[in-house]
């Protein structure tokens, strides 16, 4: 295909031999489609056997079958080198001006997806730090004598109700209402009397339906404050109402609550989730309390509330038909108090000095996977009602802070799927410098590690050896995302996950006697170390 012109062409001796190239001759078409260069600039090789000045332009042109042939001269060697080097240069800046700009791009993009994200954990650490709790007054508004509770059970765990009214009697209540299944009231009644709990009254219902015993016990409140509380929970001092109630000295709060802490037992990885649980729990709501005062839900295991707010047919009516997509809801009762409090105009606050934190215990098994699928499934149905239904939420002259964490922030989940895109973004904005992309992925990293466990650390703090339950608490927590996925396919199951209502709401027949003995016997003080702390460093009640 390719033949060297002869040399007797040439005109002089005094010429350059130059090389030429034999090209067929549809050449010059295939060419410029597929390069886009001109024939004949096209150089292949050219070998000079003598320099000189002077440089002949070959005019004619020798056509041989179907081939051309062309003679290139060192100056059209010279042009098409220039021509490659251009093209070549042109796309080599092309392609890294497209990557500069995706680089750019990504870097913002990540930028103010980080600041969307961690925003809220920076903000949330000054305002943990900074909230102070709410002191008792030397004459405070109200006393305990301005208090009922009301403690629906269903009596699954007796000596867990015994110690729970135990500690509520030390806080020298007005009145304690006790409300369970008809079948097992005398049961109830026998264990309040053998273990010495006065002032208590013992309340029936057909059906265990926690919203239809909290309605049964405030047919008979007369006092100005009622307090919901659960019957797994254990109040730590004789004066955890005077701390309660101290959030009522302002007149806009209509409700409140405390913290809360699970009993730790160690070496249990279902108490170290729970414990964590609630520690995060704690955290978020004590950072939207101390920038605007919202909160996603006022917790059911111990509130307190204006009984104003409670004894009006508007909130017994729309209680106890709550519902979801048709379907009657038997829990979520703290979620529809919350929404209630709001839409009404009252504040909800929340009481953290550290002498009014309740205990309490969760699942310690695979049964806690059906308490969380419940608490997301209820957080859930309860934040959509609000989006769908109230306008406080939104209403940025009141909880421009609430808006963000609670509402936009639900749904930034899985956690998986938010941590593999900042690495995307990030590797796509790092370009091509390996050292710099590594150095920014352990950054980053490192980062995450310290904003999943910001939130425990007051319990570190107090148990360092639970350190060691860090990994298994990151493992949960993308678990947990994904969790919350399948919650909000399944929002119409409302059961009470982990507790068969129907057989508690059998009577205990023949069970009574060892029933109570064991109430007895397991509602032995609580020597959790928070519990006996707040009772020697807790001021005496005047």
């Amino acid at each position: 295909m390719y033949s060297s012109r002869p040399a007797d062409v040439l005109s002089s001796p005094e010429s350059i031999l130059h090389t030429a190239v034999v090209l067929p001759a549809d050449f010059n078409h295939s060419l410029e489609e597929t390069s886009g260069i001109q024939a004949p600039t096209l150089v292949t090789t050219t070998h000079s056997l003598r320099t000189t000045n002077i440089f002949h332009q070959l005019s004619n042109e020798q056509q041989t079958g179907s081939a051309t042939t062309f003679v290139f001269t060192t100056r059209s060697l010279e042009t098409t080198a220039n021509i490659f080097q251009a093209q070549f240069t042109a796309h080599h800046t092309e392609t890294v001006m497209v990557s500069s700009l995706v680089g750019q791009v990504a870097f913002a993009v990540f930028i103010a997806f980080f600041i969307f994200r961690y925003l809220k954990t920076v903000v949330g650490i000054y305002a943990w730090l900074s909230f102070k709790p709410k002191p008792i007054l030397e004459k405070p508004t109200f006393t305990s004598e301005d208090v009922s509770v009301v403690c629906p059970t269903t009596f699954k765990t007796p000596d867990e109700l015994v110690m729970c009214l135990k500690g509520i009697v030390r806080c020298s209540p007005a009145a304690i209402y006790v409300v369970t299944s008809h079948a097992n009231v005398e049961a109830v009644k026998q264990c309040v009397k053998k273990n010495s709990i006065p002032g208590t009254t013992v309340l029936g219902v057909e059906k265990l339906n926690k919203r239809v015993q909290m309605l049964k016990a405030l047919e008979f409140v007369d006092t100005k404050i009622t307090v919901f509380a659960d019957d797994d929970v254990v109040w730590p001092s004789e004066r955890y109402l005077d701390y309660l109630l101290a959030i009522f000295e302002d007149p806009k709060v209509g409700a409140g609550g405390t913290r809360q802490r699970v009993t730790r037992r160690s070496g249990n990885i279902f108490n170290w989730l729970g414990i964590g649980y609630l520690e995060r729990r704690n955290w978020n709501n004590i950072c939207c309390q101390a920038i605007d005062g919202s909160i996603s839900t006022l917790s059911g295991r111990t509130s307190a509330y204006r009984s104003e707010i409670l004894q009006c047919d508007e909130f017994r009516y729309q209680f106890q038909n709550d519902s979801w997509r048709g379907k009657p809801l038997n829990s979520d009762d703290d979620k529809f108090l919350t929404r209630f409090v709001y839409s009404h105009g009252w504040n909800i606050q929340i009481q953290s000095d550290s002498h009014a934190i309740l205990e309490t215990t969760l699942e310690e098994d695979w049964k806690f996977i059906d308490q969380c699928m419940r608490w997301v499934r209820a957080s859930k149905r309860g934040n959509f009602t609000v989006m769908e239904n109230e306008s406080y939420w939104c209403d940025l002259s009141r909880f421009p802070w609430g808006l963000y964490v609670i509402y936009i922030g639900q749904f930034q989940t899985p956690a998986i799927l938010m941590d593999g895109l900042q690495f995307a973004l990030l590797y796509l904005a790092s370009g091509s410098d390996s050292q710099a992309r590594a150095t920014a992925f352990a950054s980053l990293a490192a980062w995450m590690v310290f904003t999943k466990n910001v939130k425990l650390m007051p319990h570190l703090v107090r148990n360092p050896g639970d350190i060691r339950f860090i990994p298994a608490s990151m493992l949960f927590s993308y678990l947990h995302g994904f969790l919350s996925v399948y919650a909000a396919f399944t929002l119409t199951h409302v059961a009470w996950g982990g507790k068969d209502l129907k057989a508690l709401e059998k009577a205990k027949m023949g069970e009574t006697e060892p029933l109570l003995t064991s109430a007895q016997t397991g509602a032995e003080p609580h020597d959790q170390t928070t519990c006996v702390l707040s009772q020697r460093t807790t001021p005496e009640r005047k």
